[in-house]
């Protein structure tokens, strides 16, 4: 076909699911309806439709886009911030050409993975503006429920994906899956593979560097059609907006991570390598003659609005979302704010935090009043502010855990140096930012009149291995001298790799007493489950050892995690070698913290449980055989209990893989 026939075609197939006056069908229809009817107005025939639309791996020569479906639902679908009667939608519309006035699109929503029972729908046309972006505010929906959705034009139809909303009272367990720092090239990414076969999640949190600028020195394990060329758009740090929105579709690009987005509702915050507008290659890069980036963080942040399932929220700073008819494109006012709050009933509060956008380099200004004057703030005092009323509100009404999700590491840590180099290069950002962190620490364990606040659960990123910890100030010199720790141990359990026997270290015991806390000085938890591939120790030693054998790697991993638990008594667990994600389970008497591990360069590697630790909820100072006191967190068998993988009975089929998967 020409291009203008099939302009036309698509046109003609895009007036499907408008009115026959071109009004919009009603968005919140909450009748059943037949989902195979494409609704009012004059469809063209589907033979003719199809003939516009290449299949799979025969797109015109011209046409070099990354993809892993069939066009025009080509990155499949995703859900996110789910609310207990609302959850955001999200596909996109793929097409070798647009018809100016863009296309319509149908959405449906259904209580059964068959989408016969369908429950709401409604229609909105994909623009230009947003990237032929779809997100779709679909409201009126049930709380703690497993819901189906689709998306329709013409006689195509997108793959199903499935979604959960929030609870709105007490349920057993909330089950959320954490990933942070995930580098297309960097890994296969066999852990986002995992994630999508599980049943029984709520949310999968992840905690930044969702997508990369740029591919990793030495993390080389893959690159789209192998082209390992820093000319080539897909292999190198991004030049401006549409190769910003390029990114976000060869991420999408990945069978792993576009089945982990179909299968559960997500919620996403950005860190650097999400953001960073700065071209900054660590390969040696040869751009053609006359080419430089225009790359701003006004076109960064428009394509995470874009491309993740987000929810935006008011430019007031409020935190509070922005509530859109859901025939109308949910896009932010202020695309620069991005902490928000899912409230998941009494059992937890989930909210993303931003200690990115006031770091020096992006020149905004930041109001530090809540500091002594000259400190810096990495939150600002508004979003501060925020934090902490809502995390006193949240005691207040008896919010058992308040997760945030957070980009970076915030406890302490006094960096070993044990690799021969004089200077270890970490990425440790509160280090610059003590007074503000140790704030917030010290107003989470009470302060003045202020009551203290329970149950704080950090989920952190950017560290690149598996470290968990309690959360104490590290300028409280006397409660650190009171706060006792007992010396660390090897895990016994085995990670990926025949090299990595007894993967990281824990703590031998609690070393609190019957009766005697002596870790009162913690104030929250932190989990930071590795990484989705990126190199931790492992990277830092072969760079420093070039050559050297991987179980030279492990060995000198396991001197850093050695000096790191001798040199910070607050760290409970350390591991820096392993890749993959975390499993948070909630429950009204604690919280289980699970790491799990895959060979990140082994495709649809093993699901491997590296430590499972726990954090209770209330104090029991008697209980035997050992005393709980919360805000701390211990390996499982310091209390009695086996290591045996969580699961939830809240399960729902997953929804119908594709037929044909081609990533291209």
């Amino acid at each position: 076909m020409k291009r203008r026939d099939v302009l036309k075609v698509i046109a003609a197939t895009s007036l499907v699911g408008c009115g026959s006056d071109g009004s919009m069908l009603g968005g919140n229809t909450g009748s059943p309806v037949n989902p195979s009817d494409p609704g009012p107005g004059a469809p063209i025939a589907s033979n003719e439709f199809e003939q516009a639309l290449p299949q799979p791996g025969f797109e015109p020569a011209g046409f070099d886009f990354p993809m892993v479906l069939a066009m025009p639902f080509a990155h499949g679908v995703a859900s996110g911030d789910p609310l207990a009667d609302r959850v955001i939608l999200w596909t996109r519309v793929t097409l070798p050409e647009y018809p100016p006035q863009g296309v319509q699109v149908r959405w449906i929503v259904s209580s059964t993975a068959d989408m016969q029972n369908v429950v709401r729908q409604g229609t909105q046309r994909v623009v230009a503006t947003h990237d032929y972006t779809l997100k779709v505010d679909a409201q009126g929906l049930q709380p703690a429920t497993t819901y189906y959705y689709q998306f329709i034009t013409g006689p195509h139809k997108s793959i199903v994906g499935r979604t959960r909303t929030a609870p709105a009272e007490m349920v057993p367990a909330i089950r959320l899956a954490v990933v942070s720092c995930s580098s297309y090239w960097s890994s296969t990414w066999s852990g986002y593979q995992a994630i999508a076969q599980r049943d029984d999640l709520d949310l999968v949190i992840h905690c930044g560097d969702y997508i990369y600028d740029f591919v990793d020195e030495d993390e080389q394990v893959r690159a789209r059609k192998n082209i390992e060329d820093t000319a080539y758009v897909d292999y190198r740090d991004w030049l401006n907006l549409d190769e910003c929105r390029r990114r976000y579709a060869l991420f999408r690009s990945d069978p792993a991570l576009m089945a982990a987005h179909q299968q559960h509702p997500w919620f996403i915050t950005w860190d650097n390598h999400d953001i960073d507008p700065g071209f900054g290659n660590e390969l040696p890069t040869m751009l053609p003659a006359g080419v430089s980036s225009t790359c701003t963080l006004s076109d960064t942040t428009r394509a995470f609005w874009e491309w993740t399932p987000s929810r935006p929220v008011k430019p007031d700073g409020s935190g509070e979302f922005i509530f859109y008819p859901d025939s109308e494109y949910p896009a932010p006012v202020d695309p620069l704010l991005v902490y928000r709050s899912l409230n998941y009933g009494p059992l937890a509060s989930i909210r993303a935090l931003d200690t990115q956008s006031f770091l020096p380099r992006y020149e905004l200004q930041a109001d530090a009043s809540h500091l002594p004057e000259g400190t810096p703030t990495l939150f600002g005092k508004t979003q501060f502010e925020w934090l902490l009323a809502q995390l006193r509100k949240d005691e207040s009404d008896g919010v058992v855990w308040k997760v945030l999700n957070n980009q970076t590491w915030i406890a302490p840590w006094v960096v070993p140096n044990v690799v021969g180099s004089p200077v270890v290069p970490l990425p440790v950002r509160w280090s610059d930012y003590n007074t503000e962190r140790n704030l917030l620490i010290s107003q989470l364990r009470g302060s003045g009149d202020e009551p203290a606040v329970n149950g704080t659960v950090f989920v952190s990123g950017d560290m690149h291995g598996n470290w968990i910890s309690d959360v104490v100030e590290d300028s409280q010199t006397a409660l650190l001298n009171q706060y006792q720790v007992a010396p660390p141990v090897p895990n016994l359990r085995q990670g990926t790799s025949p090299e990595n026997i007894a993967a990281g270290f824990h703590r031998l015991a609690t070393a609190n007493l019957p009766g005697v806390n002596l870790r009162a000085a913690s104030a929250a938890v932190e989990f930071a489950p590795s990484s989705m591939g990126r190199g931790g120790a492992d990277e830092i030693v072969a760079n420093a050892l070039p050559g050297s054998p991987f179980a030279v790697q492990v060995a000198a991993s396991r001197a850093i995690e050695t000096a790191t638990m001798l040199g910070n008594k607050h760290v409970q667990f350390m591991e820096w070698v392993e890749h993959g994600y975390g499993i948070v389970q909630l429950q009204e008497d604690k919280a289980i913290f699970e790491c799990w591990w895959q060979n990140k360069v082994q495709d649809n590697a093993p699901d491997v449980l590296g430590i499972q630790m726990v954090s209770f909820s209330t104090d029991e100072p008697t209980r035997l055989p050992t005393a709980r006191f919360r805000n701390q967190v211990d390996a499982v068998a310091l209390h009695g209990m086996s290591v045996s993988p969580s699961s939830s009975a809240r399960k729902a089929p997953l929804a119908p893989m594709p037929a044909q998967i081609l990533p291209r």
